[in-house]
């Protein structure tokens, strides 16, 4: 049985699992028509209300065929003497992004990208409907090392704890917010957007920022200007309309500055608020967390000493370069 066991020492929670078997290289699973390959459908946008499981599809959910968390796994936390585990409940699901299997986020029409943000939102609300749920990783790779260039896919990976990289955040976040009353995000929106030297770009509703401490040589964060702390909540046609469309040209000015790179995106939103386990817990979230997507191209290559994140590029050189590849478009 997997299990997510805690390091008393460094308070991370750790998945331990049996090698899963290499899948077998043959058609794509993902592509219209081959339906059947891959798992039952979770979800999906259909024209014309064609039924589960067959072609004339948008976008489609469907189980991760190796699944790192399974939603039929009964969820047990047990001390194994001074341990703690918990066993891995959860869901791993694909969102696949478009019918056309070479398409990228550079690439795709505006209109399907949007289709894809509302997606994000429809997995997020009825995941976290499920009270055993604490946390939902949405994220997306693009040309990883190593593996193949494969369908346009989005994973999303439901667990019975909070993320690492979240509690950290949200610790950070609240403990701004209690020692000046204000959103960490709203003010770094603020004080970004009057410097403007490392905004990518504005818009209505979004702003494109390299962030001060970027971690990355390449590192992009997409914050809403209007403060919220869930993506699901906040998503409108409106906004998710700009957003599209914003992602769609900062992925296209990426792959123009950077000769197409391989990148990571990460939707940071609020953890499953049903799920509090000790009173008081996130009681002022909703003030002082504030969603947003980070991306980072190649992760693989993020440099650190000692756990110090170690960036030989400037911030701001790259969104001038960013800057300069969107007005090139």
């Amino acid at each position: 049985m997997d299990e997510l066991r805690k390091d008393p020492t460094r308070g991370q929670w750790v998945l331990i699992r049996p090698k899963a078997q290499p899948l077998i290289e043959g058609p794509c699973p993902y592509c219209p028509g081959a339906e059947s390959m891959s798992g039952g459908e979770i979800s999906a946008y259909r024209k014309d209300g064609s039924p589960a499981n067959s072609p004339d599809w948008t976008v489609r959910v469907v189980p991760e065929a190796d699944a790192y968390f399974r939603i039929e796994w009964e969820l047990a936390r047990e001390g194994v003497g001074m341990f703690d585990m918990i066993t891995p409940r959860g869901a791993s699901e694909l969102i696949i992004e478009s019918p056309r299997h070479d398409d990228t986020p550079a690439t795709m029409s505006s209109e399907q990208m949007e289709a894809v943000l509302w997606m994000y939102r429809d997995r997020l609300l009825d995941l976290k409907r499920d009270g055993q749920i604490r946390d939902i990783l949405i994220s997306r790779r693009h040309r990883k090392p190593g593996v193949a260039l494969h369908h346009p896919y989005t994973r999303v990976t439901a667990i019975p704890i909070v993320f690492d990289e979240t509690r950290r955040e949200l610790r950070e976040a609240r403990e701004y917010y209690q020692y000046k009353r204000r959103c960490l995000y709203c003010d770094i929106l603020r004080q970004e957007i009057a410097a403007e030297e490392r905004i990518v770009k504005l818009t209505p509703r979004f702003a494109a920022v390299v962030p001060y401490a970027a971690r990355a040589p390449i590192e992009v964060w997409i914050v809403p200007r209007q403060h919220a702390c869930s993506y699901e909540d906040s998503l409108s046609a409106e906004s998710a309309r700009d957003l599209a469309r914003l992602l769609v040209d900062t992925f296209a000015a990426i792959h123009r500055a950077f000769d197409d790179p391989g990148y990571e995106m990460n939707v940071h939103t609020a953890p499953n608020l049903r799920s509090r386990i000790l009173q008081g817990d996130w009681a002022t979230i909703r003030d002082d967390y504030h969603w947003h997507l980070e991306i980072v191209a190649q992760p693989e290559r993020v440099n650190r000493l000692g756990g110090i994140f170690v960036n030989e590029t400037a911030p701001e050189s790259v969104a001038a370069g960013l800057r300069a590849a969107w007005e090139r478009r």
